[in-house]
Formats: structure tokens, C-alpha cells, sequence
């Protein structure tokens, strides 16, 4: 048998309870819930001028990304149709870190374009939200005109011929499937 409350001591249960409640409450409303996926950071950043021609380049991503997505990341020498830039991208342990390391190092007072494709997808499947960070870093939107023509050989006639490009622009994940976009491209020149 439960002993009988009375109105005071019930009316201060009541009172001492309710910022209890609403602080769990709004504890709970600032926790993230499914966030998407997002373009977190690029270094150099769009526009930048003097980089070091040793310096790495990394791209930042704010969830793990799905493997094999490094295949849809290049750097291009000059411009969009520049030669690509012989050499490597590797994650770090969370694979939300995609580093960049030339072959040789990036030749001095040279326009180079790092282009992350429109495909790239995180480990669930979600693809990437460019536009909420990307803009800030000095990025502009990869658009179909700057494929046709140049080393990304899926213009017009030549989109979805399926696979992984292997940094040659080709295959179905460099174009996103529900916008079309092409991604991404951020230009920087070196010191």
C-alpha cells in the first residue's frame, strides 16, 4: 500500500519533475539525428594561390564513405581538360579523409583542379551534399560543358560506361543519379 501524498508535497513533485522533463527534452531535440552526408572540407580550397607545391591534398567528408569511392576523386593539371595528375588517393582509418599524394610534387606556379565527383556516396548509400560547405571553400559546380570535350570522357554520348573511372572521369559514379550534377571542382595555383 502506497502511503497518500498530499497536494503540497504532490504540487512539489510536480514542479521539481517538469525541468527534468523539459531539459530531456531538449536534450534529446540537439542530439543529431540521421544527418546527410556532407562535403566537410578541401585543402588547398578553391581559389587559394601561393600553395606549397609539397603540401598534401585532403578532402574531408562528415560520415564514413562507402569503399572505393576514392576512385571518383582527381586532380587535373590547369584545367578540366588538363592532363590528370599521375598518383594516389588513400583514407584514413574512419575513411571520412581522403589524402591525395602526387607521384612527383605539384610544379610551382601551376593551376591545378581537384574535381570530386557527383556519384560519391557514403557508407549507407546516401550521396553527398556539396553545396553547404563547398560554396565557402572556394568551390563551383562541375557542369556538363566542362566534361565535354576534356579528359572526362562521359559527355553527351558517353555517360554510365559503368565501373569505376580509376581517375580517367568515365563510369556512372562520377555523375550524380537524381540531380545529374557533376560534382564538385575546387581550382588553386601553386607558389
Amino acid at each position: 500500500m502506497r502511503p497518500k501524498m498530499g497536494l503540497r508535497t504532490f504540487i512539489g513533485t510536480v514542479l521539481l519533475a517538469t525541468p527534468l522533463t523539459f531539459a530531456a527534452c531538449d536534450s534529446e531535440s540537439t542530439e543529431p539525428g540521421i544527418e546527410e552526408s556532407a562535403l566537410l572540407s578541401v585543402v588547398p580550397q578553391g581559389n587559394a594561390t601561393g600553395v606549397d607545391p609539397n603540401a598534401p591534398i585532403v578532402i574531408e567528408f562528415t560520415h564514413t564513405m562507402m569503399m572505393g569511392m576514392e576512385e571518383y576523386a582527381d586532380v587535373h593539371e590547369g584545367h578540366m581538360d588538363g592532363t590528370l595528375v599521375p598518383g594516389s588517393w588513400s583514407w584514413n582509418q574512419t575513411r571520412t579523409q581522403l589524402t591525395f599524394t602526387p607521384v612527383a610534387p605539384l610544379k610551382p606556379q601551376t593551376q591545378y583542379v581537384i574535381h570530386i565527383g557527383g556519384g560519391m556516396q557514403d557508407q549507407d548509400g546516401q550521396h553527398i551534399n556539396y553545396q553547404e560547405h563547398g560554396f565557402g571553400m572556394g568551390g563551383q559546380w562541375m557542369t556538363q560543358q566542362m566534361h565535354q570535350g576534356g579528359q572526362h570522357g562521359y559527355g553527351m554520348g558517353q555517360g554510365g560506361m559503368g565501373g569505376m573511372g580509376g581517375g580517367t572521369g568515365m563510369g556512372e559514379g562520377w555523375v550524380h543519379p537524381t540531380n545529374g550534377g557533376y560534382g564538385m571542382i575546387f581550382t588553386f595555383t601553386t607558389a
